[in-house]
């Protein structure tokens, strides 16, 4: 039960520093997953810091469900299930609009617009909510639907700064015809220094945010 406690209170520490810096889990959407089709994503990861002498990303995960509403816009639902063990319920909704397609040297291109919820349980005065906008290109590199893609995922908050974001560079592999994994490299935050935080992050280019991994696995049907 000690070590159970040390868990939760280092997990809870940085989730509660980086919740309201930047969006949560991998990206919800890299190709249009086509209309009426559904698929429930797992994800987890998030800056590198050190848990009982072991330098690893947070475990910080949420389960999506997403459902193509027309074969270029998607619909996300979001759990931040972490975030229910604290005591706290975590949201996300939004839609994925899917630009331009992929074109010789030109990547495919999509936008983003969500909204994150959040309620410390028995405490309305607690909720709050943080748009949050996304921008992700992205180039399938075979015809099995693996894929590269890169982006930008801002977020806005009520302090100083009212405007925060973070870089990725992701890699999209299937498993099958129904499962797909996604492996991401964030930069979390890197316009704020990373000094004078909850946590020492282990990965911060510059002295400026924390560098991170996020992990997640798709079923689509």
């Amino acid at each position: 039960m000690i070590k159970i406690a040390k868990v939760i209170i280092l997990v809870c520490l940085p989730i509660i520093s980086f919740l309201e810096i930047v969006s949560c889990g991998t990206v919800t959407s890299v190709r249009p997953i086509g209309k009426g089709r559904s698929a429930i994503t797992f994800s987890s990861g998030g800056p590198v810091t050190t848990i009982f002498d072991i330098k690893m990303p947070i475990p910080y995960s949420v389960l999506r469900y997403r459902k193509g509403l027309n074969n270029n816009i998607d619909f996300h639902l979001g759990l931040h299930t972490t975030m229910l063990v604290l005591g706290n319920i975590g949201l996300d909704a939004g839609v994925t609009k899917h630009l331009i397609s992929q074109s010789g040297w030109r990547p495919a291109l999509l936008t983003e617009l969500s909204l994150y919820g959040l309620y410390h349980m028995n405490e309305f005065s607690s909720i709050k909510a943080f748009p949050a906008m996304s921008v992700i290109a992205s180039y399938q590199l075979t015809n099995k639907g693996h894929a590269l893609y890169f982006g930008i995922q801002g977020m806005a908050q009520y302090t100083d700064p009212y405007l925060v974001f973070s870089t990725l560079i992701g890699f999209e592999v299937p498993l099958g015809a129904r499962l797909q994994f996604n492996l991401e490299t964030k930069w979390y935050a890197p316009n704020e220094a990373s000094e004078n935080r909850v946590v020492d992050y282990e990965i911060k280019p510059f002295d400026y945010g924390a560098v991170g991994f996020v992990w997640g696995i798709s079923y689509k049907f």
